[in-house]
């Protein structure tokens, strides 16, 4: 007798997707606490997240192939996972102050850059992976501000997870770039200091927007632990090493923030 074939899970493959979505959305409701409407607006993210997979396979950028095969299942899986994701966002709009309201303005802006980037098929690129990464961060804008934080604590939440996630991203891109390349192309150093250019920005924005001092602090691990990546050349077979090490300094940085934006 023949094995049944195993067929494939419709969820995203970009595993560090997950770890950025959960850390803005886990301090998200820190920061603003737990009610009906955040935890609500904070579980429509999460089905948004899982069905954009389903998405990917029906418009065809998983594969023709995947597309022929898993289509009408796809289909089937979106359709319960975006309505559920309707429900949940629609509830907890319903049951939010207006000024959750607001929080939803940059997700939908940040999502339709996205999805421009993979109609463009740019998303493994610096600047779709720091889009994706922009829109991840977003997501905990409304949530927090469902939850009751100040519309500074949310922005200053969003702010640091889009920059410390654009660190991150440069550091990975510096050694893939080095891997496709067998070594014959290194950038970095150039990486390295386009991290303390982010980190500058970092600091100008925090100064002129009023946010806390804290949010530096926040972003130092992550900033210092990518131009150390960037500097020492680790080999791509390093990778999960340093995805660990990448959630340990967001794991300080959402410390941090709690700390100072609760």
């Amino acid at each position: 007798m023949s094995a049944p074939s195993s067929r494939p899970l419709l969820v995203p493959r970009e595993h560090g997707a997950y770890g950025q979505l959960g850390m803005a959305l886990v301090s998200a409701l820190a920061i603003g606490g737990l009610t009906v409407a955040s935890v609500a607006l904070a579980l429509a993210a999460v089905l948004a997240f899982v069905a954009h997979e389903s998405l990917l396979v029906v418009l065809g950028q998983r594969g023709r192939r995947l597309r022929d095969e898993e289509g009408p299942r796809a289909v089937r899986t979106l359709v319960v996972l975006g309505g559920a994701a309707a429900v949940a966002g629609a509830v907890g709009l319903a049951l939010a102050p207006p000024e959750a309201r607001f929080g939803l303005v940059p997700p939908a802006i940040l999502l339709g850059v996205v999805a421009l980037v993979v109609v463009r098929k740019l998303e493994k690129t610096a600047a779709g992976e720091m889009a994706v990464g922009a829109a991840l961060s977003s997501t905990g804008l409304a949530v927090a501000l469902a939850g009751g934080a100040t519309r500074a604590s949310a922005m200053a939440a969003c702010f640091t997870w889009t920059m410390g996630f654009a660190m991150a991203t440069m550091s990975v891109q510096a050694v893939l770039q080095r891997a496709r390349s067998k070594g014959t192309e290194d950038r970095g150093p150039r990486k390295a200091i386009a991290v303390g250019g982010l980190f500058a920005v970092a600091v100008a924005v925090t100064l002129l927007a009023g946010f806390p001092r804290a949010v530096l602090a926040a972003l130092l691990p992550t900033a210092a632990l990518s131009i150390g990546i960037c500097l020492a050349r680790p080999s791509a077979k390093k990778l999960r090493e340093m995805g660990w090490a990448m959630i340990g300094s967001s794991v300080v940085t959402l410390l941090v923030l709690v700390a100072a934006l609760r």
